[in-house]
């Protein structure tokens, strides 16, 4: 029996700014501004961490950047609403819980966490979860990989991290646990028979 440890975004749900800019917003140049001004921020970064709340953030946001007031509301208060599951990953979890033990570790916001927990019952599946709002801590840093160990008892030798950022496995691996890096160029389920866990 293993412990099978998976990222969230663009492991078990798709995660695409771009995309998600798409489908709120027609103009080239405003999608461009906003992918600068909101997905790639350190406040974005610091709602995963929990240390600003979606209000504190959004008044944030604003404040930087007025011209695009109307613009930030909207996607703030829709953005989760395009976090679909990547179906033929998530198929994979009834089969790998029945050797294995299931967790999640990943960076994510507080409203739209509870969203999708909320919408979706695999959730039901997993052993525990560790959640980056949640111990105010982020991957790559080492402690919430020890949060993660030591909440659930994990043996390193004896757990596996799916991820799709090299950063966050290479963390993983310094200590002990073994990294399997997910790039869709290679099916999730071809990773597991390589590991021999399917």
């Amino acid at each position: 029996m293993k412990n099978i440890v998976f990222d969230l975004g663009n492991v078990l749900f798709k995660f695409e700014p771009d995309e998600i800019l798409d489908g709120l917003f027609n103009d080239y140049h405003t999608k461009e501004k906003l992918k600068q001004s909101v997905f790639k921020t350190t406040i974005w970064r610091e709602l995963d961490r929990g240390s600003l709340s979606l209000f504190q953030a959004k008044k944030l946001f604003i404040d930087k950047n007025p011209d695009l007031k109307d613009e930030i509301e909207v996607l703030l208060d829709n953005w989760k609403n395009f976090l679909h599951p990547i179906d033929e990953n998530v198929k994979l979890l009834p089969e790998l819980k029945k050797n294995n033990r299931l967790y999640i570790l990943s960076n994510f916001h507080e409203e739209a966490f509870n969203y999708i927990t909320n919408k979706y019952s695999f959730f039901e599946l997993f052993d525990g979860m560790v959640v980056s709002y949640e111990v105010k801590l982020i991957k790559p840093e080492r402690k919430i990989y020890e949060i993660l160990l030591s909440r659930y008892s994990l043996v390193p030798q004896d757990t596996i991290f799916v991820d799709d950022t090299e950063e966050n496995i290479k963390a993983a691996q310094e200590l002990g646990i073994n990294g399997l890096l997910y790039k869709s160029e290679l099916s999730l389920e071809d990773l597991f028979k390589l590991e021999k866990v399917l």
